[in-house]
């Protein structure tokens, strides 16, 4: 039998009160995300990075069904911009409840948000 656990995205940790990071968040997680309480999720993958990846507008649909606000604030390989850690900020200050933010692994989003913090 499997639990609401058992369906959260792999490697989610938290990094500060309220705020987790995890790799790619799968449309199958995010019942169990909004079941957590997850009311934010932000995702810091560009589309298409790698083979077989949801597009964000996948998640994002899915996300919405669950009553969870959905910000994609891509981060490539050409690393944090200015503009992304504006956007994550804003993000971070309209968000309500629990915050997921993910990319491949979880290492960008970490980084996006400690940038982003005042």
């Amino acid at each position: 039998m499997s639990t609401v656990q058992d369906k959260l995205p792999a490697g989610m940790r938290q990094i500060d009160a309220g705020v987790y990071v995890c790799g790619q968040v799968l449309a199958e997680n995010i019942a169990a995300l909004a079941a957590e309480g997850c009311k934010t999720l932000i995702c810091n993958r560009p589309d298409n990075e790698g083979p077989g990846q949801p597009s964000a507008d996948t998640i994002k649909a899915e996300a919405e069904k669950h009553g969870i606000s959905f910000h994609y604030i891509p981060v490539g390989h050409g690393g944090i911009s200015r503009d992304s850690i504006d956007a994550m900020r804003k993000a971070l200050s309209e968000a309500e409840g629990l915050v997921v933010a993910y990319c491949r692994s979880g290492a960008r989003s970490t980084h996006l948000y400690a940038f982003s913090r005042p």
